[in-house]
């Protein structure tokens, strides 16, 4: 039941958020032609369009990871990443098919206004839209609405019930909750902190089952109560009652991780990975690509020659530095950045730049206060060595140092390394001296690995502009 509802569920939602964009091309085509062109465009053209936003449509479905496939049980910032993944798609799709086929014919009025309006329905019918969607379904009992209990431990409860994002199976009304240990004060004591009443314990099921007429059980976590799975199933079966087991997997391995379905398995992974899926990474590659090409042939060359003179005033030598660093996998590259220290005997020396260094000439310090002497490794970038986004790559003595300090650190290299980062647009930049920078840096990086959307890549560079232009004191 549980699962051919949040399917069909899933399905019509897809289905009238479709309806809505061919709608809206429809809204907004007529308006725009009679306002703005008094009558004057073609509808063949946005014939045309609609066709190639609905296939773009469908290919972003088909193509999207399964947990984020159906819309029930996620985050706000899960489902805003849905929302921009679907806007990222329209566009692409329809400038991209304007860009092979040479046609210039749609107007730029149109899409301006369209896709203000496709991403607002986008993200309303993702957020509100399908929740009142579900209460639409199942209305009442004549709709398919039952009554269901929960069974499980009082601490299982209480993290389904409080979380927000919190998976209640469709068409239910939760009456209350089983709870699978004896309770020693009382069955009010769940009150204190949460509205849904305890209505017993796991040895009155059959009888509280039959007294509040359930038609569903929905059995949390058990994983360490295996000895209680048949007898459930028996009364399930006994008073024909539907069963959906959940289990909290993030209770078990305290991150963030992943649940997925495959035959006759429940496969679980440690942490997210968004960065797997490969459209993803596909959609960032492409960003990085843009973003590269535009800073090595319009930035750069006259960087370069900024960069050049102060380093012939005031510290001659080659206008690049280059050092080993870590990157995706913990394979081996060398990261460019503009030399901003004087040539000496020990280059092949590591030690971190510090507070009034005196290895940094009055050039150097300038464009490291900038962030200018990074923007080499758009090199890096082109080279698919780098992202734009990503953790901070390290120089291979402070890897190791800091694999030392961190149990956690080498996850880092799960991702490619960025010229900018989660932790960097936070202002921690510079030199590591305490354990909690070290720290901070890593559960941002590591948030970020977890978390990575198109739109956090965007904000981060957005965040990282706001730091070169009033930089924080720890950058050097």
């Amino acid at each position: 039941m549980f699962p051919s509802r949040l399917q069909g569920i899933a399905r019509l939602h897809f289905f009238l958020q479709l309806v809505g964009v061919v709608a809206l091309i429809w809204i907004v085509f007529p308006l725009v032609n009679s306002l703005r062109f008094a009558g004057g465009l073609v509808a063949r053209e946005y014939v045309e369009a609609t066709f190639v936003l609905i296939l773009a449509s469908i290919l972003e479905e088909l193509s999207r990871p399964p947990e984020t496939r159906r819309i029930a049980g996620l985050s706000k910032a899960q489902l805003s990443a849905v929302s921009h993944r679907q806007t990222f798609f329209a566009l692409v799709s329809i400038f991209g098919t304007m860009v092979m086929m040479k046609d210039d014919s749609i107007s730029r009025t149109f899409l301006s206004v369209f896709f203000t309006a496709y991403f607002l329905w986008i993200s309303w019918s993702n957020r509100f839209g399908y929740r009142m969607l579900h209460r639409f379904l199942y209305r009442n009992e004549s709709k398919g609405r039952a009554r269901a209990l929960l069974v499980g431990s009082r601490s299982a409860v209480s993290r389904f019930y409080e979380s927000s994002a919190s998976l209640k199976p469709p068409g239910t009304d939760i009456l209350g909750f089983v709870a699978v240990e004896p309770d020693l004060s009382g069955t009010g004591s769940m009150a204190l902190h949460l509205s849904l009443p305890q209505i017993g314990v796991i040895e009155n099921l059959r009888s509280i089952c039959e007294e509040t007429k359930v038609r569903a059980l929905v059995l949390l976590g058990l994983s360490d109560r295996r000895d209680l799975i048949k007898p459930l199933s028996d009364i399930s079966l006994e008073l024909g009652l539907r069963t959906m087991w959940l289990d909290d997997v993030n209770s078990h391995f305290g991150f963030r991780s992943q649940a997925f379905h495959a035959d006759n398995y429940s496969v679980v992974t440690q942490i997210r990975e968004p960065l797997e899926d490969p459209v993803n990474r596909a959609i960032k590659r492409l960003l990085d690509l843009a973003g590269a090409l535009f800073g090595v042939f319009v930035i750069l060359p006259p960087t370069m020659l900024f960069v050049h003179l102060l380093q012939r005033s005031q510290s001659p030598g080659p206008l690049f530095y280059k050092q080993k660093r870590s990157g995706r996998n913990g394979e081996t590259f060398e990261m460019f950045k503009f030399r901003s220290m004087a040539v000496t005997d020990k280059e092949g020396e590591f030690k971190q730049a510090t507070e009034n260094d005196a290895r940094i000439f009055k050039g150097g310090a300038l464009i490291r206060k900038l962030s200018i002497d990074e923007l080499p490794q758009l090199i890096n970038v082109l080279r698919g060595e780098m992202s734009l986004v990503g953790p901070r790559p390290h120089p291979l003595p402070l890897d190791q140092l800091l694999m030392t300090e961190s149990r956690v650190y080498r996850l880092r290299h799960l991702a490619k390394p960025g010229i900018t980062g989660l932790a960097q647009s936070r202002g921690w930049r510079g030199e590591t001296l305490h354990a909690d920078q070290v720290r901070n840096r890593i559960r941002l990086d590591l948030l970020y690995i977890q978390r990575w959307s198109f739109a956090l890549d965007l904000r981060i560079m957005f965040e990282t502009v706001w730091q070169v232009i009033r930089p924080p004191k720890t950058a050097r």
